[in-house]
């Protein structure tokens, strides 16, 4: 009888180990970077292996509002008319999310943004834009949803620029250098399981 228990514990045991790292497998390419990272960013950043990446020495955080909210920025002169890439990462058990940020620059007034944002438990990517207006040293942020259109429109940008802009930085760009500092199982025309929302879809 104690042999028995033994070996289903050990079976139970073996059974558990299993799922828990069935369970952990990144399913996508956004679960690989935010898994990854959140295993190296307080001891040997990942990103650090890219050069156009910047990782700035304050990270990992000791105030506790950023010690589990760090993010990288690319460097500004990559591109003529992208600036301010980031990537950014909550790893807080309520949140576990992860974005990609970027500016397109239109003229010298406007800028459009794109954001990306991960759900690591719900593995759900969505795809928003907005409208920065900069007026002397202030910014103005619009991103209600019409407002946005008519801008777009008024500079003659469509939601098929909308998807180049996104393919530029985000596939060809971000996951791309993503595919050269790790050993991916996915690739910027693959990105394995994920639900993506895409906001400017149909218009």
């Amino acid at each position: 009888m104690k042999k028995k228990l033994g070996v289903l514990t050990v079976v139970i045991l073996l059974v558990s180990v299993c799922l828990f790292f069935f369970v952990r497998q990144p399913k996508n390419i956004f679960d690989e970077i935010y898994q990854e990272t959140e295993k190296s960013y307080q001891v040997d950043n990942i990103f650090g292996k890219n050069e156009d990446i910047i990782v700035r020495p304050v990270w990992p955080s000791d105030n506790e509002s950023l010690k589990y909210s760090p993010h990288v920025t690319y460097k500004d002169n990559i591109f003529n008319d992208y600036r301010k890439i980031v990537l950014g990462f909550n790893f807080q058990n309520l949140e576990q999310t992860s974005f990609i940020r970027f500016d397109k620059y239109i003229d010298s007034g406007v800028r459009i943004r794109v954001r990306v944002g991960y759900s690591y438990r719900e593995k759900s990517l969505k795809k928003e834009v907005e409208v920065i207006v900069i007026k002397g040293n202030s910014e103005n942020y619009i991103d209600n949803e019409s407002q946005v259109k008519s801008y777009l429109e008024q500079y003659g940008i469509t939601a098929k620029d909308l998807d180049s802009y996104y393919g530029e930085i985000v596939n060809q760009k971000v996951l791309k250098d993503w595919c050269t500092i790790y050993d991916s199982k996915y690739s910027p025309s693959n990105y394995g399981d994920v639900k993506i929302e895409t906001q400017w879809e149909n218009w």
